[in-house]
Order: C-alpha cells, then sequence, then structure tokens
C-alpha cells in the first residue's frame, strides 16, 4: 500500500492542469496494480446465484434473476475497477477509504467509468440495481454481479446513484410494456412499496405513464368456425383508463365495460394482487349498478341477435338475482328502464316449448308470466307468455313483473268484453276472478273509475265502485244511498267485501252527503220538515263523531251548518222560541239565553250531541262583551225612541226603566258566572263604553265603570268616605263581573280630583264647606298627580277665604277671637297663603284654610305667600350718621353673630347663595337714621307705617339703618330679608333673639356657640396712640341717595380724627394689629403659591401692612414672571455675599437648579389663566379686606370666557388676541378635557370605607366662603352580588350597597328588589359613557339610603347614587333623564381636574358640558328619546 500510495502521489505531481495525463497515469496505475493482484482479484469474482439467494416470487421481483455468465469483458472490469479498491492492510478502513477517494479527487470535471448492460458510461450517468427496479428497461443499469464484485469503486469512486422510482417513471414513459412485463410491474409494486414506505405517493404519476401491449383474441375468444392460424391482433392500452376490477362474486363471460381490466390479464396478476390496498388509488370492484348502466345498451339487450342468446340470457339472469337481491328496487328499476321498450325477452309462441328464433324476442308489456292462467279468455285474443326455459335459467317472476311482464290479461280487453262475458246482472264471477288476478296499480285505477257493477233494484245502469253502498239497514234513511246488487242468500265472503271495499265501494256515506241532506231538511218549516228522519240522521251523525270517530276530522268543515234543534229567549217579547243553528252559534248551557244566545234543545241528550259536534258551553269573553254592547245600544236606543214621544210618557218610562233594569240586573249576574274567564286586558273595550244602568231622577243612564262604586254597609267603612261616594258617585250592588270590569269598592283620591276639577260647584254643593274642605285635606295628604298641570292651575277649585271683620266684641254668646269669613271656589293664583297675619290684616284679600298641609299644597298648584305680593319699600326721613357708637356696636354684634346666624344646624330655613357675603362687613355699611318709614302696597291698595330698621342697596354693598330706639325684631326682619330666601314672622322673631340674647344665654340655651364663633388669638399689645387731631364735623345727606366719601365724622359735638370704622385709640390700636397679621397672612399665603421665590423678595414686594389689593397685585406679578429676572438676580447676590441679610450662602448648582424650576413654575403658570391665581386670592382675602378704596384694575369690566383659557401676561391685559391664538387655546382645552377623560382609573372591586372629611387648606383666620368645599361626606360601600352573581349589572358595570349598620340592610333588600332599576341605570350610564368616550369600567352604580350624595369621584372613578335616579327618572327616561346625568357625569368629570368646587372646577364643568353637548343630542336623536 505505502509503494501503491508513493507512486501515485508521484504520478498526481507530475502534472495538475493537464486531465489527460492524469488519466493516462491513473489507468497506468491500475494496470500495474491488477498485474500485482490479478490472482486475488479472479478469486473475489462471485457467481450469480451466489448473490441472489433463495428463490421464490418475493425475492424474485426484488432481486431479479440474472442468469447471464460474466463475459471477458465484464471480467476485465472488474479487475481494473477492483485496482482502484486496494486491499486493506492497516488495522483502519479510512487508509482505503482516503485513496479511493483521492482517485476520484485526480478528475475532477470527470466521473469515473463504469461498465453497463448498455455500455461504458460516466458513474453519475449509471445506476445501481434497487429492489427490482432494474427488471423494467431502465437503460444504463449496472449488473448487480458486477457490482457487487466492485462495490467501493461503484460506491465510493465513481459515485453511482442507485435506481429510484423517479427513474423508472422516466423509462416508462418512453415505453409500451409487453404482457409479461406489465403483469410483473403489478406484482411488483405493492411489494416495492411494503418496504419503501416513501413511494406510494408516486403512484398516481406511476399509472399515468404506464402503457402495455394487450392481445385482443385473449378478450374475446375466437368462435368455433374460425381458423386458430389467423395472426394475433394486439394494441396498446393505457393503464389510466382502467378504473375497475371484477370481483370473486362477479359472474365470468359476461361483457365487461372498457374501464374495465380483461379478466385473463386478473388470472395472471391474481385477485389478492388487485385487492391490495396500494391500488386503492388506481382502481376498484366493479359496481353492478355500472355494469348495469352498460349491459342494458350492449348489443345483447338492442339487437336481439341469435348469436348473442346465450350472454342475453347470462344478463338477464345475472341482473335477476341482483334486483331480488336488492331492498330497496325503485332507483335499480330506472337504469332497465332502456330496455323495457327492447324485445329482448324470448316468448313461446305456439305454446308448446318450442325454440326461440330471432322473430320471438318481444318486449315485456307484450309478454304475460308463463304461469298465468288465461284459459278463462281463450277465443278472446292471442296472448304470448315468456319462455319457460327463461325461468328455468334462473330469471325470477319477481323482476318480470318488475319490467312490465303481465300477470293478467289487460284491463282494457277485460273492460272491453264486459257483455260478451255476460257480468252485468252478477257481478260475482267477474269479482272471483279479479280477487285472483295479480293487478297493477293502473288496473285498480281504472278499476275504481269504471261503470260496471249493478245497483239493487235499478237494471237501467252500471255504476263505478265509488257510487254503490254495501248493504246496510241503518243506511235506509238516506234516500241517496244506492246498495250494490248481490244475492243475500249466498252472502259476500269476507274477501270479496275487502276486495270491493279496496276499490271504492262504500260502506258508509261520506260526511258531505249527510251534511247535505241535513241542511236541507234544516231549511224547511217545521210542517214540511220530517223530523224523524233528521233525528235518526242526527243520531247516526253524532255516532261516527267523536275520538276516533269516521267524521271526525272532517266535520271541523260543517261547523257553520244550520242543522241543530235550538231554543231561543226572544228579548223584546220575552217568549222562547226554536229555531234550527249551526254548532259554532249555539250553546248548551240554558243559563246563557238570558243574552239572547241561542242554546240546544233541552229534549235531546244535550251533552253527547254538544260533544260530538264541538258545541261549547258558553260563549266565549268576546262574543259576550260584543252582546252585552248589542244589549246596551238596544235599550239606549229604546230610551231615546221613547223620549220623542208626546205625551205623558211616565208609566211608559217607568215601565221601561224596569225592563231594562231587571234585563240587566240578570246579565250580569250570568256574567258573574263566568268571571274566572274575564281579565283586565279582555274587559278594556267596556273602560271607555257606559254600560251599566242606573236611575237617576227618574230616568235610566248608562255610565262608565269609572263612574259607579259598589255599595258599602255602614259597618265596614267609616261614614265620612260613604257619606262622600253617596253624595257624588252612583252605586250598585256588588257583582264579580263588574269588578273585573273597573268597577270598584270606593272612588279613589284621584277620581274624587277629577271630579272636582270637572264639577267644582257641584260637588261644593252636594257636600258642604265643612265636607269640601275634608276632601281638599285628603287631597292634599297625597297629591293624585305627579305634575301640577295648565289645567289644576286655571281650575277654580280651590276654597278662599275672605275675612269680614277680624274682632268682634265679646259678649255672652261669642268669645271676641271669633272672625266671619265668606268662602267662595277660587283659582290658585287668587288666592294667598298667610305667612304673616301682619301684612294680610293691612288688606283684604281672599287667603287659604290656614292649616299648614293646605297651605303647602295650595302653593304647590300656584298660591303665593302673603309676603310675597305685598310689596314692601322703606323710606328714610332725616340724617344718616356714620360710625356712631350705636352703629359701631351695632356693627360689632352683627360680625360677632353672623357665623351664628348662617350657620346650617341652627335653623332649617334656606339660605341665599352668597348669604355670608352679605354680612360681611366690607359689604355691609351700619347707618343710623332719624326715621324711617314703610309703605307696604298690594294690588292697587298702599299703607304707611313706621319701622326702626330697614335695608338699602348702594351699588355692590348694601347698607343697614336704624334709629336710635330701634326693635330687634325690626333688625331680624331685615337681616332675614337680606339672607334667607323667605323670611317668614317667626324666622325674623329667631334671627332677633340670636341678635339681642347675650352670648351666655345663648349657650345655656343650647345653641352650639363654641363651635359656631371661631376662637381669636388675643390681640399684640396696642402700639402708643397716635398725636389726637381735631375731627372735622361731615354732614351725610339723606338717603337712599348715595354717600360721599368721609374719613372722620361728628358726634356728640366734637371731632375726633380717626380710620374707617374705629371709633377710639383702643380700636385704632386692633385695626393695626388685624392689619399687621393679616400681612403675615399674605406673606404666608404667597410663599405656598410660589415657593420657588424667596420669601423675603416676596415681603419686599408686599411691603409694610399689605392691602388686598396689593396682595392680588404681587400674586399677578408672580404668577405673570414679572418678577423672574430680579428674583434670580436677588438670589445670586444673596448667594455672592455669602449669608448677609441672614440668608445662607448656596452653591452654584442649586442656584442653577433653583432658577430651572423656577422657570418651570413660572412656563406652567403661563399655561393657565392669571384669573385662576385671581379666583384663588379673591377666595382666600375675600372677608379680610379693609380699604374702602377699589384697586384700579377692579373700574375694568372684565368678561370670563368659559369655552376657553386666556393666557394674560401682566401688560399683555389688553393686547388684542388673534382668531387663531384663539382656536390654538380652545382645542389646547379639548386636548386637556380628553386627557382628563382617558386618565379615569377603573373602579375596585372591594368597595370604599372613606370617613367625614374637613379641608383645613387655608390659613387661621380666612373663610372658606364660596370658593370651596368644607366638608367631605363620609362613603362607605361594599360591593353587591346581584342576581347575575357577578357583583356586576347586565352591561358589566359594577354595584355597591350602603355598608353601615344603619344603612346596610336597607341598601340590600332595596336592590335585591328593584335590581331591574340598576340594569336601567346603567344603561344610561353606560350610553353616557359612549358620549363622553369613557370606559365603562370607570364607573359604577351604588345605592345609600342616606345623605344627600348624588355622585362622587373617588380616585377618578365616578359612582352613581341609584336613589336619585329612582326618585327622579325610573318611570320616566326621556331627555331630562339624560340631559340631568349628564351634567351630573361632567360635574364628576371635572374633579379629575380640579379637586375643590371652585371657580375653576365650575369652568371645567361648563366645558365638558359644551364639548360633548352635540354628542349627547346625537345620542337622544339616534335612540328616538323624547
Amino acid at each position: 500500500i505505502g509503494a501503491s500510495t508513493e507512486s501515485s502521489d508521484n504520478g498526481a505531481n507530475g502534472s495538475d492542469n493537464d486531465n489527460n495525463s492524469i488519466a493516462g497515469s491513473l489507468f497506468g496505475f491500475a494496470s500495474y496494480m491488477a498485474r500485482g493482484f490479478k490472482s486475488t482479484v479472479v478469486e473475489a469474482i462471485k457467481t450469480v446465484p451466489d448473490i441472489l439467494g433463495e428463490d421464490d416470487e418475493t425475492t424474485e421481483l426484488l432481486n431479479p434473476r440474472d442468469d447471464r455468465p460474466l463475459s471477458m469483458e465484464e471480467r476485465d472490469a472488474i479487475v481494473l475497477m477492483k485496482a482502484f479498491c486496494a486491499r486493506p492492510s492497516t488495522p483502519d478502513d479510512l487508509v482505503g477509504q482516503f485513496l479511493a477517494r483521492g482517485f476520484s479527487r485526480c478528475l475532477p470535471s470527470q466521473s469515473p467509468p463504469v461498465l453497463t448492460r448498455d455500455g461504458v458510461v460516466r458513474g453519475k450517468d449509471a445506476r445501481l440495481c434497487h429492489h427490482g427496479l432494474e427488471a423494467f428497461g431502465v437503460p444504463n443499469v449496472v449488473r448487480r454481479v458486477v457490482h457487487e464484485n466492485a462495490k467501493e469503486y461503484h460506491s465510493v469512486v465513481a459515485g453511482c446513484p442507485q435506481l429510484n422510482i423517479n427513474d423508472l417513471i422516466l423509462s416508462l414513459r418512453e415505453q409500451v410494456l409487453e404482457e409479461a412485463t406489465f403483469v410483473r410491474l403489478l406484482k411488483w409494486w405493492p411489494k416495492f412499496c411494503r418496504i419503501d414506505n416513501g413511494v406510494e405517493r408516486f403512484g398516481v404519476r406511476l399509472k399515468e405513464v404506464v402503457r402495455y401491449l394487450t392481445n385482443v383474441e385473449n378478450d374475446n375468444p375466437k368462435k368455433e368456425t374460425e381458423k386458430d392460424d389467423d395472426p394475433e391482433v394486439v394494441q396498446v392500452q393505457r393503464l389510466e383508463s382502467i378504473l375497475y376490477y371484477t370481483d370473486r362474486k362477479f359472474p365470468d363471460g359476461l361483457p365487461l365495460p372498457e374501464t374495465t381490466l380483461p379478466p385473463y390479464l386478473q388470472k395472471l396478476i391474481g385477485q389478492r394482487t388487485l385487492e391490495n390496498n396500494f391500488y386503492r388509488d388506481w382502481w376498484s370492484a366493479l359496481p353492478f349498478e355500472i355494469w348495469t348502466s352498460f349491459i342494458v345498451y350492449h348489443s345483447c339487450m338492442t339487437k336481439g341477435l341469435q348469436s348473442e342468446d346465450k350472454i342475453r340470457r347470462m344478463s338477464l339472469v345475472a341482473i335477476s338475482k341482483h334486483f331480488d337481491s336488492l331492498e330497496r328496487k325503485g332507483r335499480y328499476l330506472e337504469l332497465l328502464a332502456p330496455i323495457k321498450d327492447s324485445p329482448f325477452l324470448p316468448c313461446d309462441v305456439d305454446g308448446t316449448g318450442g325454440k326461440t328464433t330471432n322473430h320471438t324476442l318481444k318486449c315485456p308489456a307484450e309478454l304475460y308470466l308463463a304461469s298465468s292462467d288465461l284459459s278463462a279468455f281463450e277465443g278472446c285474443g292471442d296472448f304470448h307468455k315468456v319462455d319457460e326455459s327463461v325461468t328455468r335459467e334462473g330469471v325470477s317472476e319477481g323482476f318480470l313483473l318488475a319490467i312490465g311482464v303481465r300477470k293478467t290479461i289487460s284491463m282494457d280487453f277485460l273492460f272491453g268484453h264486459l257483455d260478451t262475458l255476460k257480468w252485468n246482472e252478477n257481478p260475482k264471477p267477474l269479482i272471483n276472478y279479479l280477487l285472483n288476478a295479480d293487478l297493477s296499480r293502473h288496473d285498480l285505477s281504472k278499476l275504481r273509475s269504471t261503470c260496471y257493477l249493478p245497483a239493487e233494484n235499478d237494471r237501467s245502469s252500471l255504476y263505478a265502485p265509488s257510487d254503490l253502498y254495501l248493504k246496510n239497514d241503518e243506511l235506509k234513511i238516506f234516500p241517496f244511498v244506492k246498495f250494490l246488487q248481490w244475492n243475500s242468500s249466498e252472502g259476500m265472503p269476507s274477501a270479496h267485501r275487502d276486495f270491493l271495499i279496496k276499490l271504492g265501494l262504500r260502506v258508509d256515506p261520506p260526511l258531505s252527503s249527510i251534511m247535505t241532506f241535513m241542511e236541507r231538511e234544516s231549511s224547511k218549516s217545521e210542517e214540511e220538515r220530517d223530523n224523524e228522519s233528521h233525528g235518526a240522521a242526527l243520531q247516526y251523525l253524532t255516532g261516527r263523531l267523536g275520538p276516533n270517530g269516521l267524521y271526525e276530522n272532517d266535520f271541523h268543515y260543517y261547523r257553520n251548518v244550520k242543522f241543530l234543534p235550538c231554543i231561543r229567549q226572544n228579548l223584546e217579547m220575552g217568549e222562547v222560541v226554536n229555531e234550527m243553528q249551526s254548532p259554532s252559534a249555539c250553546y248548551y248551557n240554558p243559563s246563557c239565553l238570558v243574552m239572547g244566545f241561542s242554546v240546544l234543545d233541552p229534549k235531546l241528550d244535550q251533552i253527547q250531541i254538544a260533544n260530538r259536534t264541538k258545541c261549547e258551553k258558553d260563549p266565549s269573553i268576546q262574543i259576550l262583551l260584543k252582546r252585552l254592547i248589542q244589549l246596551v245600544n238596544i235599550s239606549q236606543a229604546k230610551i231615546q225612541h221613547l223620549e220623542k214621544k208626546a205625551g205623558d210618557i211616565s208609566d211608559e218610562r217607568e215601565k221601561l226603566n224596569t225592563t231594562i233594569s231587571t234585563l240587566f240586573e240578570q246579565v250580569f249576574l250570568y256574567l258573574s258566572t263566568r268571571a274566572s274567564d274575564f281579565d283586565k286586558r279582555s274587559v278594556s273595550v267596556l273602560s271607555k263604553t257606559p254600560f251599566i244602568p242606573c236611575e237617576t231622577r227618574g230616568r235610566l243612564v248608562f255610565y262608565l265603570p269609572s263612574q259607579v262604586f259598589f255599595k258599602k254597609s255602614s259597618s265596614t267603612s267609616e261614614d265620612n268616605d260613604i257619606s262622600l261616594a253617596e253624595s257624588l258617585f252612583q252605586e250598585i250592588e256588588y257583582n264579580a263581573f263588574l269588578s273585573i270590569a273597573g268597577v270598584k269598592l270606593e272612588p279613589s283620591l284621584s277620581e274624587f280630583f277629577e271630579l272636582m276639577l270637572k264639577k267644582p260647584d257641584e260637588v261644593l254643593d252636594c257636600l258642604g264647606e265643612p265636607k269640601y274642605k275634608q276632601l281638599l285635606r285628603k287631597i292634599a295628604a297625597d297629591p293624585p298627580f305627579k305634575q301640577v298641570s295648565k289645567e289644576i292651575q286655571t281650575c277654580s277649585f280651590l276654597l278662599g277665604y275672605l275675612v269680614m271683620d277680624e274682632e268682634l266684641e265679646s259678649d255672652e254668646k261669642t268669645p271676641a277671637t271669633v272672625q266671619k269669613a265668606q268662602f267662595v271656589l277660587a283659582r290658585a293664583e287668587d288666592i294667598f297663603i298667610v305667612d304673616n297675619s301682619f301684612l294680610r290684616r293691612q288688606f283684604s284679600m281672599l287667603v287659604s284654610p290656614m292649616e299648614q298641609q293646605l297651605e303647602e299644597f295650595y302653593n304647590r298648584l300656584g298660591s303665593k305667600y302673603v309676603s310675597q305680593v305685598v310689596k314692601k319699600e322703606f323710606q328714610v326721613q332725616g340724617r344718616a350718621l356714620r360710625n356712631t357708637p350705636l352703629s359701631i356696636s351695632f356693627a360689632e354684634r352683627i360680625e360677632e353673630r353672623a357665623p351664628l346666624l348662617l350657620s346650617s344646624s341652627i335653623s332649617s330655613r334656606p339660605l341665599i347663595p352668597n348669604a355670608s357675603k352679605v354680612l360681611n362687613k366690607q359689604y355691609l355699611e351700619i347707618v343710623q337714621v332719624d326715621d324711617i318709614k314703610a309703605k307696604y302696597s298690594f294690588e292697587r291698595s298702599s299703607k304707611l307705617l313706621n319701622v326702626t330698621c330697614c335695608s338699602k342697596k348702594l351699588g355692590q354693598n348694601m347698607v343697614l339703618c336704624i334709629t336710635e330706639n330701634f326693635d330687634w325684631f325690626d333688625v331680624g326682619s331685615a337681616i332675614g330679608a337680606l339672607i334667607l330666601q323667605r323670611c317668614q314672622l317667626e324666622d325674623a322673631f329667631f334671627l332677633s333673639s340670636l341678635l339681642e340674647a347675650s352670648l351666655d344665654t345663648l349657650r345655656s340655651r343650647g345653641f352650639p356657640v363654641d363651635r359656631i364663633l371661631r376662637p381669636v388669638a388675643p390681640p399684640p399689645p396696642p402700639p402708643p396712640p397716635p398725636p389726637p387731631q381735631p375731627p372735622k364735623p361731615q354732614r351725610v345727606e339723606a338717603m337712599p341717595n348715595h354717600p360721599t366719601s368721609s374719613n372722620s365724622i361728628t358726634m356728640n359735638g366734637s371731632t375726633q380724627s380717626m380710620k374707617p370704622g374705629v371709633t377710639n385709640q383702643s380700636e385704632q390700636a386692633r385695626q393695626q394689629s388685624r392689619e399687621e397679621n393679616e400681612g403675615d397672612g399674605f406673606e404666608q399665603i404667597l410663599s405656598q403659591m410660589f415657593p420657588h421665590f424667596p420669601p423675603d423678595a416676596i415681603k419686599e414686594l408686599l411691603g409694610p401692612n399689605p392691602s388686598k389689593d396689593k396682595a392680588r397685585e404681587v400674586a399677578n406679578q408672580l404668577a405673570s414672571g414679572a418678577f423672574q429676572n430680579e428674583a434670580q438676580n436677588k438670589i445670586a447676590t444673596e448667594a455672592a455675599k455669602g449669608g448677609k441679610n441672614g440668608i445662607n450662602p448656596m452653591p452654584q448648582e442649586e442656584i442653577g437648579q433653583t432658577q430651572n424650576s423656577q422657570k418651570e413654575e413660572i412656563k406652567a403658570a403661563k399655561k393657565k389663566p392669571s384669573s385662576s391665581f385671581m379666583g384663588k386670592m379673591l377666595g382666600s382675602f375675600r372677608h379680610q379686606s379693609h380699604s374702602a378704596k377699589p384697586p384700579p384694575s377692579e373700574n375694568k369690566r372684565v368678561i370670563h370666557q368659559h369655552a376657553g383659557h386666556a393666557h394674560n401676561n401682566g401688560s399683555d391685559n389688553n393686547k388684542p388676541s388673534s382668531p387663531e391664538n384663539d382656536a390654538a387655546h380652545q382645542k389646547s382645552l379639548e386636548q386637556i378635557l380628553q386627557q382628563s377623560i382617558e386618565s379615569s382609573r377603573s373602579v375596585g372591586g372591594s368597595g370604599i370605607s372613606s370617613p367625614e372629611t374637613i379641608l383645613k387648606s387655608l390659613p387661621q383666620g380666612i373663610e372658606l366662603g364660596s370658593d370651596g368645599c368644607e366638608v367631605i361626606p363620609s362613603q362607605y360601600i361594599h360591593p353587591f352580588v346581584g342576581p347575575y352573581g357577578t357583583r356586576k349589572s347586565l352591561n358589566g358595570i359594577r354595584v355597591f350597597a350602603a355598608a353601615q349598620d344603619a344603612s346596610s340592610q336597607v341598601a340590600t333588600q332595596f336592590l335585591s328588589e328593584n335590581f331591574d332599576a340598576v340594569d336601567l341605570f346603567a344603561d344610561i350610564l353606560e350610553n353616557l359613557c359612549l358620549v363622553y368616550r369613557l370606559n365603562t369600567s370607570t364607573v359604577a352604580v351604588y345605592y345609600d339610603p342616606t345623605g344627600n350624595t348624588i355622585a362622587f369621584n373617588s380616585n377618578k372613578s365616578l359612582y352613581f347614587n341609584l336613589r336619585f335616579f329612582c326618585a327622579l327618572h325610573r318611570r320616566n327616561v326621556d331627555s331630562a333623564c339624560y340631559s340631568y346625568w349628564f351634567t351630573v357625569m361632567a360635574h364628576e368629570l371635572a374633579h379629575n381636574l380640579c379637586t375643590a368646587h371652585n371657580k375653576e372646577h365650575g369652568k371645567y364643568t361648563e366645558s365638558f358640558v359644551m364639548l360633548y353637548l352635540p354628542g349627547l343630542t346625537k345620542l337622544l336623536s339616534t335612540k328616538g328619546i323624547p
């Protein structure tokens, strides 16, 4: 090996680029190796039998036999090829493999040559044997024996691939296989697929390319007359055209379709191979139906050739056997339809079984069965039968009958010879023959329609079976019945009877004939009618009705035929008449006679006849109501006709009234027995129909059920209720039907109220004033209306009293306090409610009853209070002095008691919106005057009286005028008029008591003085008093002219200089202390608002004793950035000084951070309107300013645009804004609102537990006013499971219930009983969420029976109280409901941007409403909500 390798290496290194030189060297080396190892190589050659192994069919198919011995060329080639594959001389096989690969690399562009059956080819073009593929003519295949002797060369050196299925398909595409090769291929394919599973998918492609030679004579055997030396006829057949093969059950020798594999090939291939599963996509067993479709058009069945007689008979036998094996034969007979008209059946012409010729084949319809007995018809014609040999060979009679062969003679022939056979007098022989004959459907149909049967006692004509009846004595009552002529002495066998009935002979007459007979008899008069025959016919009919009755299914068509004997009561005459009625128009309950209905004659068996004829017991409720209305119309017509008569008709009227009343009493009594059949819906038609007769003033009038009530006994009701009902309404005895129709036990309050509105004067006349007032009290306690309509407002049905004398002198009989009053009926707006008896005594007016319940009722209907209609005007006379000791002390008392007067816990009277502002001394001025006159005016009357206190409006402020000796009651009236929405006498007295009494007295009486009045820190020691200055007296002109500004007043003839509102030095000291405290408060507030600005800089800007206006000015400067550079310079300066003036040095890095934060703060402030800072300042300092001079900015009129935010920067207040800038601001606002909606959070599932919270964010001494929420109510709610078990509504919105002990049970019970309201409310919220583009997971429904919270926002989740929805909108979900909750949702969404209820919150609420209002309009329009 070493030498060989060295020689090989030397030869390889000679010339790398010359392929011919390389090839020569290689073959030279191979020759050298062959000479050295020749003897060894020869011994290694194996013979063919040693390679093949055992010789069975499977081995032979997969390893084709190759018996040809090796030729010299093949032996030399083997030696030469083995020379390239040296023996291994080392333990490692890789050495030899690398040597072999080395040889192959020496010829990179050419594959080494190999010897194949077709000659020498390159290795890549040769193919190695593989599982028998080489047996089918694939070119360039290496013989197995050659390959076995030089495996290394073929596999490694030459790289010859193995044969595959693609090589076979390509080879077969160019070949036409011999029969033997074709058979081998079909046997080999399943075995090959079994050992190589992947090739099965190539089966269809393989079938498409296979072509083979077939011998035509094998399919068509030579006839005996033909010679054997005829040349063979072969043809090329494509395998893809073969779709079927015949299985073992298919008879041999039959013609087959061209798509079927020839039988001789099937025998060569083998049945087992054909049925192999690998051929399931190639072919299947030939279905008999496919073969039948082929054979019916074959020449043996269509041409009737004698030469094909054997094939024809075999085919008939095969078809007959298959036909007999089928359960459903109809579809198979359709396949045989083409041969029914073809002459293919052999027949026996002479009846002796003679030999069949070509001319003795006939169609099935022309032949009879060989077993048919036609001897009875001899001499009447020629009858051909099927040849008996056909049935002997296996063709069944059933199959012959199915294809049209007859068993009996034609009915046309039979009926054509009826006279000849003499069957028209005695039909028994004819029936006997027909009974034994096998008749077709056509024959039976013709027998049913042909007239060939005689009738009894009628020899003039013949009848069809359907015209005659079997003899039955019960049918003799019907004149239209004709019986079949039959010898009664012989009797009729049951077989004949059944056959005749099958042909149509009748046993019972048809229902139509019976009903025609009875209707004709019923239409006759009583003298002409045969009642006996009619009764017998009725009995016969009812006996065959009922369950399983003969006429039961068809009788409903005759329910409107009048044939039943009935009786009816004539309502006008009262007599009972006989008549005929239909089952649908009569009844069998005698009680309904009272309403004029027809009832079955009691002489008959009512129950039996009614049940069988479906006659109802009573009329339906619809018919009863219709008849009731007819009776009412008839009665009214009689009454009207009687009233038109002239003369005295009183007796006739009384008689008619009695007759009608008695009739309706009986009618109502009968209807009460049917009360269980009525319901509210069925009697709704009577609610608008007057049908109850009641006698009124001698006349009979029909009333609606709502106008009539049942009588009551005095022991079961109150006397007052009985008297009211008896006086105003008609009453009737109790009746169950009338109760359902709407008659009530007693009139409801709404009915009383409607009567009062329609006829108030008549009601007052009937009841009298005491009972009329009693009725008013009932209505006021529970008003029978939801809204006050215009009709109620304009109707004069209310009692109004005109007081004649206020007081009378007392005597022995009349006390001194008795008043005389005159009552009239008037409208609500003409009557006044006495809330001030003093004012009422001044003028003459109609007043309401002085009862609280009636007063509230009158006020709801439109009556006004006396204090509202009596106008008051005050005239101040004499001097008007300010800052007098009396006015100062009075002002201090007002300021001290203001929290007590304004506290909601003291009084339940509603305050005006800005009540706290009214009592603020900044807006309320106290002036002492000499005299005050009060002018009271009512309509055209007026009176002038003296008072000691009044209020006047002076510009934006209020002036409270008092006299020297003022009355605290007058003061209470004046202050109550200022702070209360409506001040009554008790309010004035209560307020005067709070002002007049001392704090200790109020505290002892239980008033929360210490909690309401805020404690004030002790003032600092007063500064030294300023040098006194002589005061300058100032004269103030009389009110109500506006006073001139002044800083001094004249008091007790001396002049003293002081500040406005200060009376002495101690007061001035306190005033100065308050101003200093205010300055500290301003500094603290501004430091909190702008934390990045130095406190010293803010203090320097404010200056000493800053006013409210000064603080506002500084706030605007800081917000607009005007102070930014100055503040930065000051910070840098202070830092450079290194701690001077009490400021510690700051590192440069920290200074930069501070400056950046200032810039961000100022930048953020610029995005907001400056009015937001002003709003905060105004809210904080509203009650603290003591400056009398307004700032210059207040002289300008400021208009706030709620739709957008104005960006004001100090000096740019008067700079005009462009439309583009305004549009940008609006768009920015819309983005803010949308972002706030998107920031909403999903509702948590655990509920809320939040205690009451009091806001204390403002400094001490500054009130919370109306710009903030002082108290946030507590919320304790937990999830409510609900009927769905999901803790949610039907649309997925979470539901909660109050969790406090006192209200939890109430809330849970309410939600359990009213969860439909939850679903309705949740649906509304879902629609509103669509408007706001809000996720429904961020809203929730809860029920809290306590508190006044409609909705709240918790952590940007919205909660809505179901209680207010149920109270306001549950019964009427309209546009008002959607508008209400749309606004509530806007209010709660605004809390996403602003927590407090201040101006900013109001602005955002308005913005939400304006932005999303079009969406609400579109929603209402889409859903059609009114």
